[in-house]
Formats: C-alpha cells, structure tokens, sequence
C-alpha cells in the first residue's frame, strides 16, 4: 500500500445503497477525516493530532500556510504545528485542516471557471456561520466546519462530474429551475441526499451529518435555536449577500434573514450587508 493510499480515504468501493453517481469518486485526504473523527471524543491526544498532521509534510506545510493567512486573522506568525495547536487550540486547527482538505478535494474540478462559485459559497457559508455562531454564543469553530461542510455533496458531484455539473448550473440558473430538483433529475440524488451518505462512509459525528442532511429545512414553530438551524440562516444570509451558487428565485431580505435571529443575537452582527459583504470576500479572496 502506497503512503498516498494510506493517507486517503477511500470513497470508491460502493455499498448496496450507494447512490450511482458517487460510485468511484476520488479519495479524500484521510488526516482530514482522521482529525474530525478524533477532535470529536471526549478525550484528546494534543501530541497525537500534532504527529498525524505532522506526518504529511505538503499537507502539513499548507495547513500553516493557511493558519498565518488572513482568512484566519491570527496575530502572530505561526511556524509549527504543534505551535499552531498551542496557540490556535484543537478546535481551530481542525477548522483550518478541513479547508485545506477539502480545497485539495475540489481542486481538480476548479479547471472548470463556473464551479469556482460553488467553493466560493461553501467557504462563505463557513465564515458567515463562524459570526453567526459567536454571535449566539455557540461554538464558532464546529460552526465554521459545518458551514464549510454543509454542501459536502455538490462538492463531490462537481468533482465527479465537473463539466455536467457546470451545465446544470447554467441550465438552473437560466430556466429559474430549482437546483436540488435539476440534481435529482441528473442524477438520482441532489446534494443534501449525496452529502448525508458520504458524511456515512466516513464516519463524521452525527452532528454535522443532521447539518448536511437538514441544513435547508426549516426549524419547527418554536423550536429552540440549533446548529443546523443556525447553518441554515447563514446559507440564507451567503444568498442575500449576493453569495449564492445561483440566485435564488424567492430571495430573502438581508433584513428578513437577520430576522431569524434572536434579539441579543442580532444586535452583535453586522447591519450593513455591504460592509459586511466586503469582510466575508476578503477572507474568501485569500485562498484565491
């Protein structure tokens, strides 16, 4: 076994409910999987996520690389991993080794210039879910990583499939159709549906599976405020952002979708969509 096969994990042996279209697709980086997995128990190894991440060297240069970019803000330069665990905390750094997993899984498929939208949400989603997180006095960074990976599945069917998912887009974008309807149509499965069962096969907590499985339903009448709730109005916010991957046919308010926040909630956000606009293109505009 190669060491790029052990450091991968393997999502092309399909399953009797594997859905058609995600037989076959390309690994993803395992450290990635491995960290999520890890950071999610109760008790945690601080040296062993250090040896893990440590042991990729071009995985591991990138992850600092990210960590002293802007789209972290850190204010001070960042040269070790351990030292990027000492000063970040583990929940930080596993937000930052799944942007750079994920971005190394999609990479292929950004050759294609109208995908490009489709990270830059799911990046967006993850900012905007981070601040609305803080805002609420819920946990930021496991925001930040639902945000990112709430969309998992058109990322892996763009991968799969980049040049008919670019069609698909253009095609939903053009005729107003609605963009999980037109995946179902294609193939079999739309995004949520293709994120949930890959969220399966790699063994991710349960938590953020509900959150790629759930993240466009809205929560019952009165029902207490949850992250997959939370994930949902940060989606709604990306869109009235103008930050969408297409532009929503029934499109809320900046207003309306702050609306959905609690009171004390809202007054810690940002009220000016275009500063606040500015902010989130930033940080995005620093992985470009």
């Amino acid at each position: 076994m190669t060491a790029t096969t052990r450091e991968h994990q393997s999502l092309s042996k399909p399953t009797a409910d594997a859905p058609w279209a995600l037989e076959n697709l390309p690994p993803f980086p395992m450290v990635a999987t491995r960290i999520v997995q890890m950071l999610s128990r109760k008790e945690v190894d601080i040296s062993e996520v250090g040896k893990m991440i440590a042991a990729e060297p071009v995985f591991a240069s990138r992850v600092l690389q990210m960590a002293n970019s802007p789209l972290f803000a850190l204010e001070r330069q960042v040269r070790t991993i351990s030292h990027a665990i000492i000063l970040l905390g583990l929940k930080r750094v596993k937000a930052i080794t799944m942007t750079r997993a994920l971005g190394d899984f999609i990479a292929p498929a950004m050759k294609v210039k109208a995908l490009h939208v489709c990270w830059q949400n799911s990046l967006a989603g993850a900012i905007l879910s981070e601040r609305l997180a803080r805002a609420c006095r819920m946990d930021g960074d496991f925001a930040y990583v639902a945000g990112l990976l709430r969309d998992i599945g058109r990322l892996a069917l763009l991968v799969k499939y980049p040049l008919p998912y670019a069609n698909l887009l253009a095609v939903s974008q053009e005729h107003g159709y609605d963009l999980m309807v037109t995946e179902r149509d294609l193939f079999d499965v739309d995004h949520c549906q293709a994120g949930a069962w890959l969220m399966n096969q790699m063994s991710f907590p349960q938590d953020l599976c509900e959150v790629v499985a759930h993240h466009h339903e809205a929560p019952a009448p009165g029902e207490p405020l949850r992250i997959v709730h939370l994930i949902r109005i940060a989606d709604l916010l990306a869109e009235a952002l103008s930050l969408a991957v297409l532009a929503p046919i029934n499109q809320k308010s900046f207003e309306d979708v702050l609306a959905e926040l609690p009171d004390a909630a809202r007054s810690r956000i940002c009220q000016d969509p275009e500063q606040l606009k500015a902010e989130v293109d930033a940080r995005i505009q620093t992985w470009e």
